[in-house]
């Protein structure tokens, strides 16, 4: 509340106030001694004299002019460098990582582009006259489309269920619940599609398991067909749809639907006017993620379907690691890109939710609650819902009381899908038996030994843990400015840059892959590290940018004015403040660009060479080749990592917040 001043009489000569700043913030000590000795000229005029560094209401330092009319000081801020290097600070910020994805990703697809357009030294339309009169190709496009579009359904309905009861759970058990979530996530995709290799084999644990049952005769072909991969793709997915469904669900204020019910509406017909409405921002997201995710999907189709389940990213390495038909590769990867771009773009207001920093942006708007004043605006499921006669009122209620054992059952069946594949792969690594087959006959550390004596898996497992370690540093390096660029200052192309530095995370690896090994053919850099380092990097920098994001927003700037308005400059505020407080949100940063380019294969495929050859391609050797445990001991080997990594990060954080609250 600020202190009322009594206006001075004729008789008073007020005296100005002393303005000057403390001894080492004075820019020019004389001026301060000319300002606090001055007197204030008559009432009704103003005396006007520049002033040295002034602190603002932030704490931060303003250089202005300030005026003095009847005893009240304004200041009047004034145009300097000051403005010009605001305006110029987010595009020192951004500068390094547009450099990056302007060099290492924006080049090699426009050139991937232009080499779709030649044919026999020239420019030509031939390969995309050849594929639009390909049968086969049409074949591969259908497949392809109906896999995303099934698994994408899939995932929904599995996931909307968990999103749920973990938004509805209390904070330690939600917790809980999404470390479970986000485990299969950053776990090898190897390791997982390997796993549902073991599963789903004619003597795997699926197969005995409905044999025992009686529902079978004889174990079905779950493997190596449509089966498997639709299985295996909807477990690899469906992460991407529980996370922002869970985000859109936590959102939406549980006190209307008790509202609804309270006003005799079933909860099955509360939750189809309320809850369904308000979570769609979240189903769009998810639903978009998975499809396009889908779209260029690699390692899961190839490992798990048969000879005749090729999708659209397999007939393109097919092309351009067997028969060497560049320009219909480069044709066949720039249509994917253009399909992914375009959905990319119509749903960028969705996908870009996170620089939405609106006050209440984070609260679903009551608008979101189906109006049910209007019938045209009303989707098919309200309508359904507002017959409260009849049948469709019996089927409420049925609905209502079976509600929570559905709810808790649909939840505990895709809590079991994520993690069935650990239930498989850890036995395994301890099995005693010199091949495959579970479950163990006995248990040893004979594969463990074997590993450790293996110099070619240790000088794989050497390469990527320290090419994908660098990656992880530069992509934290690059990301971190980036990200406060995106979150602390406003300027033109904001959306489009931040839609850039994500898109990595849409379009399908196999493009990025084939568009970096045409840009990079004949020069030393192919099946060299570096390369490995600038892909790590490309596909790396997108996660850390938004973690850092989702870290930046949800950050307290009142202690950064705290600090300044203690004396602490900005380097110092940032080292002493900012930074110490976003460690954890660093940490997760680094732990998700590490991971992402230490589990990848798709680019190992095109940039491998006789030293430069990571832990992921010897995995995808031996799966293709000689199914072994060898791969349960690294998938065992990983989690342990995995579990101390996140352990250690759940630890400093709560360590951080302790002494913040202390503070």
């Amino acid at each position: 509340m600020h202190r009322q001043t009594r206006a001075p009489t004729t008789s008073s000569r007020p005296t100005a106030p002393n303005f000057c700043p403390p001894r080492r913030m004075r820019a020019n000590s004389s001026s301060c001694r000319t300002m606090n000795s001055g007197t204030l000229g008559p009432l009704g005029s103003a005396r006007t004299t520049k002033s040295p560094w002034l602190s603002g209401s932030d704490g931060w330092l303003v250089r202005g002019r300030i005026g003095m009319s009847n005893s009240s000081a304004t200041i009047e801020p004034r145009r300097s460098w000051s403005i010009g290097w605001d305006k110029l600070t987010p595009v020192l910020l951004l500068l390094p990582i547009v450099v990056l994805f302007a060099f290492g990703y924006l080049t090699p697809l426009s050139q991937l582009a232009l080499k779709s357009l030649q044919s026999d030294g020239g420019w030509s339309l031939k390969s995309y006259v050849e594929i639009a009169s390909s049968s086969s190709f049409f074949w591969i496009v259908l497949r392809t489309l109906t896999l995303a579009l099934t698994v994408t359904g899939i995932c929904l309905v599995i996931a909307y269920p968990l999103a749920y009861t973990i938004s509805r759970c209390s904070q330690r058990v939600a917790t809980l619940l999404l470390f479970i979530v986000t485990l299969p996530y950053l776990t090898s995709v190897l390791i997982r599609t390997y796993a549902w290799i073991v599963l789903l084999s004619p003597n795997g644990p699926i197969n005995k398991a409905l044999l025992a049952l009686g529902a079978i005769s004889e174990p079905l072909q779950m493997v190596f067909n449509s089966i498997g991969v639709y299985i295996g793709m909807v477990q690899v997915q469906l992460p991407l749809m529980v996370f922002p469904l869970y985000a859109a669900l936590t959102r939406v204020n549980p006190n209307l639907t008790r509202a609804a019910q309270g006003l005799g509406s079933p909860p099955s017909d509360a939750f189809l006017r309320i809850t369904l409405p308000a979570s769609m921002p979240g189903l769009v997201s998810g639903c978009t993620l998975v499809f396009l995710s889908c779209l260029g999907f690699y390692i899961t189709p190839e490992l798990l379907g048969g000879p005749d389940d090729y999708l659209i990213a397999q007939g393109i390495s097919l092309r351009v690691l067997i028969l060497g038909n560049f320009s219909e590769a480069a044709a066949q990867s720039s249509l994917l890109l253009l399909a992914v771009v375009v959905i990319f773009l119509i749903f960028r207001r969705r996908i870009a939710e996170e620089l939405d920093d609106r006050p209440g942006s984070d609260v679903i708007p009551t608008s979101s609650v189906v109006d049910l004043r209007s019938p045209v605006r009303r989707p098919f499921a309200e309508r359904l819902s507002s017959l409260s006669h009849g049948p469709i009122l019996r089927l409420h209620e049925f609905l209502s009381k079976i509600r929570k054992p559905l709810l808790y059952a649909s939840a505990g069946f895709a809590l079991l899908l994520l993690v069935l594949p650990f239930a498989a792969v850890i036995p395994l690594a301890f099995s005693d038996a010199p091949y495959l087959t579970f479950p163990p006959p006995a248990y040893s550390l004979r594969w463990f030994s074997r590993l450790f004596s293996n110099t070619q898996w240790l000088d794989a497992l050497s390469f990527s843990l320290r090419w994908a370690g660098l990656s992880a540093l530069l992509s934290v390096a690059v990301g971190v400015p980036a990200a406060f660029a995106l979150v602390r200052h406003r300027f033109l192309g904001r959306l489009p840059i931040y839609l850039l530095l994500i898109s990595p995370l849409i379009v399908p690896h196999v493009v990025m892959a084939v568009s970096l090994f045409f840009a990079l053919a004949g020069s030393p850099l192919i099946g060299s590290p570096l390369a490995f380092a600038l892909s790590y990097t490309i596909i790396g920098t997108p996660y850390a940018v938004v973690v850092m994001i989702a870290g930046l927003k949800r950050f307290d700037r009142n202690l950064e004015r705290a600090a300044s308005s203690l004396g602490a400059g900005p380097i110092t505020t940032l080292r002493t403040v900012t930074l110490p407080l976003l460690f954890p949100t660093l940490a997760s940063a680094a732990i998700f660009a590490f991971i992402v380019g230490f589990d990848d294969v798709v680019f190992g495929l095109f940039l491998s060479g006789p030293s430069a050859t990571p832990l992921p391609m010897r995995m995808w050797d031996n799966i293709r080749l000689e199914i072994s445990p060898q791969i349960a001991v690294i998938a065992v080997l990983f989690l342990a990592v995995l579990v101390l990594l996140c352990l250690l990060r759940l630890f400093v954080g709560a360590a951080l917040e302790g002494r913040r609250t202390q503070v």
